[in-house]
């Protein structure tokens, strides 16, 4: 089972996306982490809006997560202590599981 855990976000106004990612970066790393890959994007329509995107990589169901999740809370009260007064609250916080992946620029099978 592949997860992805998707993030939304809107910064503060005045407050640049280089100061957010700043305080957001972790201080504290585990080799075993299942999100291998983030990817952190701005809105083209709103710079302000930011949207990250965790691949979570492994055999991972929802049971693993949250053991990782207990692991991690550490890390991430500390990461929100950082950012809390740089953006607001997520309009989106929630974890997929993946069903489908696609190559729009070849033809997919049914």
């Amino acid at each position: 089972m592949q997860l992805v855990a998707v993030m939304v976000r809107k910064l503060n106004e005045g407050v640049e996306y280089g100061e957010f990612r700043k305080a957001w970066i972790p201080d504290e790393v585990f080799p075993d982490d299942p999100r291998t890959r983030l990817i952190t994007a701005t809105a083209l329509e709103d710079s302000r809006e930011v949207i990250t995107i965790a691949l979570i990589e492994g055999d991972h169901g929802p049971e693993s997560m949250q053991a990782w999740m207990e692991k991690l809370a550490p890390v991430e009260e500390r990461r929100f202590e950082r950012i809390k007064d740089l953006v607001g609250p997520p309009s989106l916080n929630a974890v997929y599981q993946v069903v489908a992946e696609d190559n729009l620029s070849q033809p997919i099978a049914e």
